[in-house]
C-alpha cells in the first residue's frame, strides 16, 4: 500500500478546500475530522489521509484496463509480441 506524505495530504486538502469553497472556520472538525483538529483545513487533511488508502483497491481495479492497453501499445511499438 502506498504511503502518502503529510505534505501530499495537505496539498490535496488545500486544493479541495479551494475547489469546494470551504470556509476557513472549524465547522468540519467534528464532521470529517477526529475532533482535535484546529480548523477545516486540518479536518480535510485528516479525512484525505484516512480516505486515500481506502481508495487504493478501487483505483487499481479501475485503472488496470487502461494500464494493460498502454502496456500493449508500448510493447507493440518496439515490435514485440506476447500472444
Amino acid at each position: 500500500m502506498p504511503e502518502f506524505s503529510k505534505r501530499t495530504c495537505l496539498r490535496l486538502a488545500s486544493a479541495m478546500q479551494v475547489a469546494l469553497a470551504i470556509p476557513d472556520g472549524d465547522s468540519l472538525v467534528f464532521l470529517i475530522g477526529r475532533g482535535n483538529e484546529t480548523d477545516n483545513l486540518a479536518a480535510l487533511e485528516t479525512w484525505v489521509c484516512e480516505t486515500l488508502p481506502q481508495l487504493e483497491d478501487q483505483c487499481g481495479q479501475a485503472i488496470l484496463p487502461y494500464l494493460l492497453d498502454r502496456l500493449d501499445q508500448t510493447i507493440n511499438q518496439w515490435g514485440q509480441r506476447y500472444d
